[in-house]
């Protein structure tokens, strides 16, 4: 869900007080191809200035995860709210999404592109569109946003997981990147600039002076692209032993993949396989290499006992690329490699992890975090 969009919404009404219903003459039905002239407008209103999938112009971009996506589901559609004049006034993008639950098939759907008209009725239409959602036939309903976003799902029965809202950090270059998280919070431009000669030369000397403790272990193993085909493979061993899974097919990954390496904004998408010597594919990793920044990670997974192995390929690949630290949602289960290879973990108070589900099967598999579910299946992937 749109943080920002949501914040202004609930600062002119409080959702306590309204009761998402529409009112006479409006409505909440399913988004049709024919609303995609009136949706790319209120985009444009709404988002004036943010780019949508890097180079690609909004209008092929909203097309593509609109009405292109490879699970579209007419039983599960993305949703605009009508005003009294027939006037979209709101949407709420919906991607069906295809999981397993012990073993077993079940439909979740993912919420993204959640805006609305700004004026004086935005917080009934934000709620009606939030209720909509939450009632419709998937099994699963999967969002991400701020406190605004939390207390709208929470009061349709949803729940937040407080374990995937987290993400943990790999900072490469400590100084370099405490100097970034410095001029992130407000430190004047011409301090950043006089201070980071000092910052390369403390990071470049650090190995020297505090020993293995500040070097990279040198990885084991090849790295190499990973294909679809690869991807799918260790995606059907690694997360076999989870309760709730993804299930994905070739078409779709792939889809996916294309999808995520067109947000040239977000960095250089690399998708890296780890083999042993023996030619045997040991785990993965997917992630955006930004030299001078914070690379983020979409998905890392692995081989049983060969976790460490693809985090130290990971860091060794990101350093050489030039990234200040690697950054990622927690994958519970890589928590303790994480935490001994020198990860922070922390909660920004900005996104959090939001659930809703009628089958409390779902909902207690990710809360004893029994479930495989990284930024490749949430809003994260989807959004701009």
């Amino acid at each position: 869900m749109e943080r920002g969009v949501v914040a202004e919404m609930l600062r002119r009404n409080d959702p306590d007080e309204t009761s998402g219903d529409a009112g006479a003459g409006e409505r909440v039905r399913p988004m049709t191809e024919r609303d995609g002239e009136q949706v790319l407008e209120l985009y444009g209103r709404v988002f004036p200035r943010r780019p949508a999938g890097g180079s690609e112009s909004a209008t092929e971009y909203l097309r593509e995860i609109l009405w292109r996506n490879p699970w579209r589901d007419e039983t599960l559609p993305s949703l605009v709210y009508e005003d009294g004049k027939g006037r979209i006034a709101g949407c709420l993008g919906v991607m069906p999404r295809p999981m397993l639950l012990a073993g077993r098939p079940i439909q979740a759907a993912i919420s993204h592109t959640f805006m609305v008209e700004p004026g004086s009725r935005s917080s009934l239409a934000a709620l009606a569109l939030a209720r909509a959602f939450v009632s419709g036939s998937q099994d699963l309903s999967i969002a991400e946003g701020g406190s605004p976003s939390r207390r709208i799902l929470e009061r349709f029965g949803g729940t937040t997981s407080l374990v995937y809202s987290l993400r943990w950090t790999r900072p490469l270059r400590p100084t370099r990147y405490l100097l970034s998280c410095l001029r992130r919070r407000g430190l004047a431009a011409a301090a950043t600039l006089s201070l980071a000669p000092l910052c390369s030369a403390a990071d470049a000397i650090a190995p020297l002076v505090l020993g293995e403790s500040a070097r990279l272990a040198r990885p084991r193993g090849t790295g190499e692209d990973l294909t679809p085909d690869d991807l799918l493979e260790m995606l059907s061993h690694t997360a076999a032993d989870r309760s709730l899974r993804p299930a994905y097919d070739r078409q779709s990954l792939a889809w996916l993949l294309d999808l995520l390496a067109k947000k040239k904004h977000r960095g250089l998408f690399r998708r890296v396989g780890l083999r042993d010597g023996a030619g045997d594919l040991l785990g993965w990793y997917l992630y955006f290499l930004n030299p001078g920044g914070i690379s983020e990670v979409v998905q890392i997974g692995a081989r049983k006992m060969f976790l460490d192995d693809v985090l130290d390929h990971l860091f060794y690949h990101a350093r050489r690329g030039g990234a200040l630290a690697v950054s990622g949602q927690l994958d519970p289960s890589a928590f303790q490699s994480l935490a001994a290879k020198g990860s922070v973990f922390d909660h920004d108070g900005a996104s959090w992890f939001l659930i809703h589900s009628r089958n409390p099967a779902v909902l207690a598999a990710i809360h004893r975090t029994d479930a495989f579910l990284t930024r490749l299946e949430g809003e994260w992937c989807i959004g701009p």
